[in-house]
């Protein structure tokens, strides 16, 4: 990315260059480095929203409340500077041998679990568990696009029925995989395209200060 203050700089140095007096070239590298900051901004939130939509994807409510615009170093970054929320493996067994019935030897219970379907129940909204009214707004309308998306899309696979048991072994089976959510390539995406596009901003502003005087 450019370098804002050597931009300013040489756009001070152009301006002097031209034989305006000290006050004039104040006041409009003043307004340059405004606009610039603007910039900042403007750009800066567009790709703050780019990895809100990065959270939702990996359904990480963890990361979109960390995840931050640091306007100093013109970068999409998080609170702890950590980019890994992978979320670990979940053994399930004992949940679902909840209300089991017994063997008929009486070695132990099962229970008969549908697998495979689409579940009717509604996931919990990301949106719930986030705490800053603007990442709030912004996750629940992309996880409505969402939604409308997966509304239309084609039905996923028939139920299968399998049994569970208290003889399985619960640290292999019924194990719900861990869930990699690792943004680090994510947000090396979205910084690149920040940054390509703020430096090409601040170009625009200063050569359109530079050849305005």
């Amino acid at each position: 990315m450019v370098n804002i203050t050597l931009e300013l700089q040489s756009l001070r140095a152009i301006l002097e260059s031209k034989g305006l007096d000290p006050d004039t070239v104040d006041s409009i590298v003043s307004k340059a480095k405004e606009e610039i900051n603007g910039a900042v901004e403007e750009l800066g939130m567009s790709a703050l929203e780019s990895a809100i939509e990065a959270g939702v994807e990996k359904g990480s409510d963890e990361f979109i409340n960390q995840v931050m615009l640091d306007r100093i170093g013109a970068q999409i970054t998080t609170e702890t500077f950590n980019t890994s929320f992978t979320e670990p493996s979940k053994p399930m067994l004992p949940y679902l041998l909840q209300g089991a019935k017994p063997l008929k030897d009486g070695s132990g219970v099962y229970k008969v679990i549908p697998v495979g379907s689409p579940s009717t129940s509604p996931k919990p909204s990301i949106a719930s568990n986030i705490y800053d009214a603007w990442k709030y707004e912004n996750t629940r309308r992309i996880e409505a696009a969402k939604q409308n998306f997966q509304n239309i899309a084609p039905r996923g696979s028939k139920a299968e029925f399998r049994t569970a048991t208290s003889k399985q072994d619960a640290n292999t089976q019924w194990v719900i995989p861990s869930k990699e959510k690792d943004f680090t390539e994510d947000l090396g995406q979205i910084n690149e395209s920040f940054r390509d596009q703020l430096s090409e901003r601040i170009r625009d502003i200063i050569k359109e200060y530079e050849d305005s005087f």
